[in-house]
């Protein structure tokens, strides 16, 4: 089977996978999941699993450099300078309640997960990753049932900013925990290795997306189309994700980095994160069709009890962790005790994450277990979480109309 083959099965099954969604009133990547389990090893098999693990891994890595990008054009230091600190201090609060909650709960199960895999060491990396991935929100779905309700007030805004500011906190977290685990996963390294291995990683990322972003700016002022910003845009971000993986550094941090450099340049160009709304449908369809494929029903069943554990510690730390925030930085009461409903909804960074976390090779034994949890987490959390966003926001007192 060639590759254009199997991308235009991605595109074609992922898009009716989406309509079918939108139709049941349940979020589009929702269906793109479903759509891509349907079409790989798991049920249908349509696509072989040589082609979809070896051979289209080009579009995981474009397509994370596209979201990363999109992620750091949203976070305008003018815009999140006008939220205050108490976004900021809440942000960090349920980011770090989340990545508690999951490293903690995945510990007290070592004896379980060992006898899952088969595996009698320590079980500390792959816990730190399943925390930092935990961490990760998809905006979408909390901004799409905003917009349905017009919700307007103190929770409606300070979730905004909070599930903008949450993946970038996400994709932080991540880039330290993977780079540690990936560390402690080797065993022929030194300690003073093992402790620089995270450093160089973080700086050189951030080094290359500075690089970038700069470059970038420099030459907006001779692009005179929207094509041609579209041509740059994902040019840069093709050449800095092909660097990021050739020197082993983070291709999503540093995408994120070229994407903020960008947004808070004098010019503050927005052209070239807005031209990718053109790009991005295809992209998505297949990107989360094909993370679909990656679920595997005989080892779903077997995590069960571990994807549960994931969900509800996920859930707890984010809510307790906003609640928290809430008190410390005084926020008003319906951001005290609805805030944390409203940052459930799990989709395009966490998986992007995991798909990085299973190239690890300390990881290898626990590879489907990560990415059936993560999988399900979103299923489950895709639904439920703008339900949840949908009971705040009403007890709250800011919907402007009803829900149909």
């Amino acid at each position: 089977m060639s590759i254009v083959f199997a991308i235009g099965i991605l595109l074609v099954v992922g898009y009716l996978g989406g309509r079918l969604a939108r139709k049941v009133k349940i979020p589009e990547v929702t269906g793109y999941i479903i759509a891509g389990i349907l079409i790989g090893p798991s049920c249908f098999h349509l696509i072989p699993k040589i082609i979809l693990e070896e051979e289209l891994n080009w579009v995981v890595d474009i397509a994370l450099g596209v979201i990363a990008f999109a992620i750091g054009g949203s976070l305008d230091i003018k815009r999140i300078g006008k939220l205050g600190k108490n976004v900021l201090l809440i942000t960090l609060l349920q980011g770090i309640g989340a990545f508690v909650f999951v490293t903690f709960s995945i510990l007290l199960l070592s004896p379980y997960i060992s006898k899952i895999v088969n595996f009698q060491g320590s079980i500390l990396p792959f816990a730190l990753v399943m925390g930092a991935i935990g961490t990760a929100t998809a905006p979408a779905a909390t901004l799409a049932v905003m917009n349905e309700l017009k919700a307007k007030g103190p929770l409606t805004t300070t979730a905004l900013a909070v599930v903008a500011l949450d993946d970038a906190l996400a994709i932080i977290i991540f880039g330290i925990c993977n780079a540690t685990a990936l560390s402690s996963t080797s065993g022929s390294l030194t300690h003073l290795k093992a402790i620089s291995i995270p450093f160089i990683e973080i700086v050189g990322s951030l080094a290359l997306g500075i690089a970038f972003g700069f470059l970038l700016r420099l030459i907006s002022g001779y692009i005179r189309s929207a094509a041609g910003f579209l041509i740059m845009s994902l040019g840069i971000i093709c050449v800095v994700s092909g660097i990021a993986i050739f020197l082993k550094l983070s291709l999503l941090l540093a995408n994120m980095v070229s994407g903020f450099i960008i947004i808070n340049g004098l010019k503050r160009d927005q052209r070239f994160i807005s031209v990718l709304d053109n790009f991005t449908p295809p992209l998505y369809a297949a990107f989360f069709a094909l993370s679909g494929t990656y679920l595997r029903v005989g080892t779903l069943i077997k995590v069960g009890l571990l994807g549960l554990v994931f969900i509800v510690a996920r859930a707890v730390g984010k809510i307790a962790g906003a609640s928290i925030g809430g008190v410390v930085s005084g926020a008003p009461v319906a951001v005290k005790k609805y805030l944390g409903l409203t940052l459930l909804p799990q989709a395009g960074v966490a998986i992007g994450l995991v798909l990085i976390a299973y190239e690890n090779p300390g990881f290898k034994v626990y590879g489907d277990m990560m990415i059936n949890i993560i999988l399900a987490s979103i299923a489950v959390n895709e639904i439920i979480g703008p339900l949840a966003t949908v009971f705040a926001i009403r007890h709250a007192g800011e919907a402007e109309i009803k829900v149909k």
